[in-house]
């Protein structure tokens, strides 16, 4: 009588164990995991855009600069996505995805600015709102000032930290993330500044940035080293983001080296579409 009680409760666990198995999928560590569906994407486009003015404005100062681009290409682009039912995704919930945690369909995309252009602000946020998107800026730390000059078409102008807590507080689809604290710039023979730096230096930086609540980073030119990355891994950032060689971001991408496709001032609505069905 006692081995037949046995073997109920052994056959009763097992059952048990069979049941949650078929509901969710386990990896090798044990941990589980969110079913996947075949409509579910294993790779993500992250789309890059610089300076974002009005046309005349491109047109008449800035003619041949690959990295201002043209305000309405960027409206007619989100226009393009919207229409097609595309989903946008903040740079925090791309990590979540990369780690396993969300799952997204085939038709999501991560949207982000470089540099802090108070253009961001002013002309972008206003298109991303109409729309309901999420998107991301990457600030330079020692450009923020404590509050943003009223924009001039004709000026350059950066986010500040009234900006900065305005955003989070009233539209946090928009993000705010790290583009190094001082290390946008070239040094001599046109090096970029962040080749040059030390690991002492490199941490200051990226201690720094952190003041303004920043746990990601996307480097200036797309340029980084083992030393930068082993930094910031140091820090508790989460993730970077380079560019060159353009492509779709997937789970098996560097974690501090994450490929973004670059949109520059020529890039519109084809351009866009071309990356899609890359």
């Amino acid at each position: 009588m006692r081995r037949v009680k046995k073997f109920i409760f052994m056959a009763c666990m097992l059952l048990v164990i069979l049941v949650a198995l078929n509901n969710k999928n386990y990896n090798f560590s044990g941990r589980a995991m969110n079913n996947i569906s075949k409509n579910d994407t294993d790779k993500i486009p992250i789309f890059t855009f610089h300076r974002l003015v009005p046309e005349d404005v491109k047109r008449e100062k800035y003619p041949n600069n690959q990295w201002v681009g043209s305000i309405d290409a960027f409206s007619k682009m989100m226009k393009y996505l919207y229409e097609n039912d595309y989903e946008t995704i903040t740079t925090e919930e791309f990590y979540e995805w990369y780690i396993g945690k969300r799952e997204y369909s085939k038709k999501t995309v991560l949207i982000t600015f470089d540099d802090g252009f108070y253009e961001d602000y002013y002309l972008a946020l206003p298109i991303l709102k109409k729309y309901n998107f999420k998107a991301t800026s990457f600030l330079v730390g020692s450009r923020i000032a404590g509050i943003t000059r009223p924009y001039d078409k004709n000026k350059t102008g950066y986010i500040g930290l009234d900006v900065i807590n305005e955003v989070r507080e009233s539209y946090p689809n928009m993000q705010f993330q790290s583009h190094s604290y001082n290390m946008h710039y070239y040094v001599k023979k046109r090096t970029h500044r962040i080749k040059t730096m030390s690991q002492k230096e490199l941490r200051q930086d990226a201690i720094r940035n952190k003041q303004f609540g920043f746990t990601t980073m996307a480097y200036p030119y797309g340029d980084y080293n083992k030393k930068v990355k082993k930094v910031l891994k140091e820090e508790g950032y989460l993730m970077a983001f380079r560019f060159a060689p353009y492509g779709y971001a997937t789970r098996k991408s560097d974690r501090f080296a994450i490929p973004r496709i670059k949109l520059n001032d020529k890039a519109n609505v084809d351009t866009l579409k071309k990356w899609l069905n890359y």
